[in-house]
């Protein structure tokens, strides 16, 4: 089979692990677990699970009345597929989507050029730091919060990915701190790029 995207074998890796679950129930699953690490867009959960369906590695089936359901199940090829993934070694680089770091960047052409120019861009990258801090607080807070869920035994490899969570955000923080108390000197230069002495 072709390879699939990361977001099937979320899918796969959430069916593994449940046996059966709903739609619904998976993205519950995401918003507490890999949600924490992983952006997985809902729409995007019942696109994979019909592709899944549709290549034999999951079976759906929807209850005959009432709400009519569809409970997903793993089959023993998508365990194949899943299996054969996980001993895949992977140089892929970690990915980092951060809209705030985005806007960080673009501040100096977000404003007019000209006199108080500077001025605006500090007062921008002030706001913007205060926000992002907010933001990653209440991040933190939430990974906080999954730490003491009974299924996240420490030592435990889903542990071990939240623990990553939670020192990232700690390390967001810290930066949009270290913004904050010092936005026309911003931090850079510590990792010997160019430029530096």
């Amino acid at each position: 089979m072709a390879d699939l995207p990361s977001s099937a074998y979320v899918v796969l890796g959430l069916l593994a692990e449940q046996e059966t679950a709903t739609p619904y129930q998976l993205d519950q699953l995401i918003l507490r677990g890999i949600g924490n690490f992983w952006s997985f867009p809902r729409s995007q959960l019942y696109a994979e699970a019909g592709r899944l369906a549709r290549h034999g590695l999951i079976i759906e089936q929807r209850e005959e009345s009432g709400r009519r359901r569809r409970t997903l199940a793993i089959t023993e090829a998508g365990r194949r597929q899943l299996r054969a993934w996980l001993e895949t070694p992977t140089d892929a680089p970690a990915e980092v989507h951060d809209p705030g770091v985005l806007r960080l960047y673009f501040q100096p052409v977000g404003h007019d050029r000209g006199e108080g120019h500077s001025a605006a861009v500090t007062q921008a990258v002030l706001r913007l730091a205060a926000e992002q801090i907010a933001t990653h607080e209440k991040l933190l807070a939430v990974y906080r919060q999954n730490a003491e869920v009974p299924t996240m035994r420490p030592g435990s490899p889903q542990r071990a990915a939240l623990e990553l969570g939670l020192r990232y955000e700690q390390l967001l923080i810290d930066f949009w701190k270290e913004v904050l108390d010092s936005p026309t000197n911003l931090p850079g230069g510590s990792f010997g790029g160019p430029g530096d002495e």
